[in-house]
């Protein structure tokens, strides 16, 4: 079953850089998302989170109370940091020095004649993988190797070429952010995080995994409600999913693989889209309070971890200001937008 992003794509591209650039990705502290192996992306249990998003609060209104993703979960599942330096910057209205400069591409003209995009697929053909697709009776994994070898032969290989270096790297790191942690709808990718590239020994200072968190909010926030997936790394929120409501949709196959999402094996059903929904949706309204798991690292220690103890030092300190572990709230919704919690 393919996922419903490209991330395949987008791990192909990783695993096909030379061994000397994918080290330099893992200082970046990027590796450990990238190594994880792609899997099935559940369309309606991603639905059924989103049903449950209030915009007022922010948070995901269950009928036992109010959850939220925290750093902590980002940093465990993912393996992202989240801690260090902040992303902050300005967004233009026109990267094309930019873009010529760092990827040696043109932005395309939007509608409003801004040039912030670069096309997918003219990415794509820089990286050796345009028009690349999972043939029907292809298994992923072996998809997976099959895009990897194509890409392999698109990049330098000479760890002393530092100019081609750097520009394969960066166009790799524009598509990992545009299509694999960073997604948005449509066929361009922003180039917002280019600025962040020029000099790509601070890439692995800021706080991405803290960036991922807040494009996912922004994208639960500001979406129609019925897409299928979400915002920034899909995975991540199914995956949350697993530890604090189990819904039986995944098994867990390494109970020591870090990160957390390395160890799941989604279950993939074929019944209709809309027979999963309701029966999903039902699942929810009926789950008992008693099971949820409020604290699902309880046990862990610091497996799963790439944050410092600093910032995940007080787990009952954090968790009350609702940036560690899920955050619970009385039932009683906001009375702002007068929503009420579902029996």
């Amino acid at each position: 079953m393919r996922p419903g992003t490209m991330w395949p794509l987008v791990v192909a591209a990783y695993r096909g850089l030379p061994a000397f650039q994918r080290e330099r990705v893992r200082e970046m502290g990027f590796g450990s998302i990238l190594e994880i192996e792609p899997f099935f992306v559940d369309p309606p249990l991603i639905q059924v989170i989103w049903d449950r998003w209030d915009r007022v609060s922010r948070t995901f209104l269950f009928p036992w109370g109010h959850m939220v993703p925290s750093l902590e979960d980002v940093a465990r599942i993912t393996g992202l940091r989240v801690d260090g330096e902040a992303m902050t910057g300005v967004t233009y209205a026109d990267y094309t020095d930019l873009t010529q400069q760092l990827l040696g591409l043109e932005p395309f003209e939007q509608d409003d004649h801004e040039q912030r995009m670069v096309r997918r697929v003219a990415l794509l053909q820089l990286l050796g993988l345009a028009g690349v697709r999972q043939k029907v009776d292809e298994l992923l994994l072996a998809f997976v190797e099959r895009a990897a070898g194509l890409a392999r032969a698109t990049y330098g290989q000479d760890v002393e070429d530092t100019v081609r270096a750097d520009r394969d790297l960066r166009r790799f790191l524009v598509f990992f952010f545009g299509k694999m942690l960073f997604t948005t709808k449509g066929d361009g990718i922003h180039c917002r995080f280019l600025e962040l590239l020029d000099d790509l020994t601070r890439v692995g200072r800021y706080t991405w995994g803290a960036a991922l968190l807040a494009h996912t909010f922004a994208d639960l926030s500001t979406g129609t409600g019925r897409e299928t997936t979400v915002g920034g790394f899909t995975p991540f929120l199914q995956v949350w999913s697993y530890y604090y409501l189990s819904l039986g949709r995944a098994t867990e196959v390494d109970p020591t693989a870090v990160p957390l999402a390395r160890r799941w094996l989604p279950l993939v059903s074929t019944a209709t889209y809309a027979f999963q929904l309701d029966v999903l949706r039902r699942h929810v309204r009926n789950f008992p309070a008693l099971l949820v798991v409020w604290e699902p690292y309880a046990d862990y220690g610091d497996v799963g971890k790439s944050v410092s103890s600093r910032t995940l030092g007080s787990r009952t300190k954090a968790s009350s200001r609702g940036t560690t572990g899920a955050t619970y709230r009385p039932v009683k919704p906001p009375q702002s937008n007068g929503r009420e919690a579902s029996p």
